[in-house]
């Protein structure tokens, strides 16, 4: 028989609500697989949950049950659209993209969504990005140096294009949040509220803008979490585990936490595997 004083010392994992909703759009480097290590590191009061770069919403959804108030920013205009229409218009967001469901196996269907510009219309704005994530190839958001979205279409035999379910409860979860048009630096979180930043990965080679994420922009995060830290807000950052990053947070008010995060590590199927990750956190 083990040793009953070995079992009783093991922390358990915290416990977390059911979550009403899930990403309704894929994410390169989405957090669903990481939520049980970011859990376990949650502050004990979250206060008003803040994510600047919202992506996916993996972790947002996640704590659904832990949060009364949230704010959702990202630089990509586009993304932050089609939250509102998800939480203001789902109905309508549904039809369009029934739409789309309807249309896609049309030949040359893909190529011409993924051409249009400037719709006026905030829903057909949302279903034509939902549309595209999902049938683009590995559900990437890449654009070029004039911000065009330009991955090709995906080899999907049945895409799931309208999972109208998730799009009525994410609906009900976002009433919770104010979103934003807007980049980490124009955040501006009180004293006891919680900040969970996912910025572009150090290393990673995907365009999530035209810019990009370079080196100064991950001092400049680095500079804002310390700048919040000092306010008393909590901060909890991810990123990957490398030279620079390990660098830029060595110090306090920075602890790191090393975890394996299950990755796509190639763009051969057979290249997944796990990857170290760092969390990394300004409290106790």
């Amino acid at each position: 028989m083990a040793d009953l004083n070995s079992i009783l010392s093991v922390t358990p994992r915290p416990y977390l609500p059911p979550a009403r909703a899930h990403p309704f759009v894929k994410w390169a480097g989405g957090k669903r697989a990481l939520i049980p290590e970011i859990a376990a590191r949650l502050p004990d009061a979250l206060g008003t949950y803040w994510e600047p770069f919202t992506g996916g919403g993996a972790v947002f959804f996640a704590l659904d049950g832990l949060t009364t108030a949230a704010r959702l920013s990202d630089i990509n205009s586009e993304l932050i659209i089609t939250y509102a229409v998800v939480r203001n218009h789902p109905e309508r967001l549904i039809d369009a993209l029934r739409v789309h469901e309807g249309q896609h196996k049309r030949s040359g269907y893909y190529v011409s969504v993924r051409k249009q510009r400037d719709a006026q219309d905030a829903v057909e704005v949302a279903a034509r990005f939902i549309y595209l994530n999902k049938t683009c190839f590995n559900g990437l958001y890449r654009v070029n140096k004039s911000g065009q979205f330009n991955v090709p279409k995906g080899r999907y035999k049945n895409p799931k294009i309208c999972d109208a379910d998730n799009i009525q409860n994410a609906s009900e979860v976002l009433r919770k949040a104010r979103l934003r048009y807007g980049g980490f630096d124009e955040i501006d979180p009180n004293g006891g509220d919680f900040v969970y930043c996912d910025p572009p990965y150090d290393g990673a080679s995907v365009a999530y803008a035209p810019h990009g994420f370079d080196d100064d922009d991950q001092q400049a995060l680095r500079d804002a979490a310390a700048r919040w830290a000092r306010q008393g807000v909590n901060v909890m950052l991810s990123n990957a585990d490398t030279p620079l990053i390990r660098s830029l947070y060595r110090r306090a008010p920075f602890t790191l936490h090393e975890v394996q995060a299950p990755r796509s590590i190639s763009c051969d199927g057979n290249g997944r595997g796990k990857v170290g990750e760092l969390i990394i956190t300004t409290y106790g």
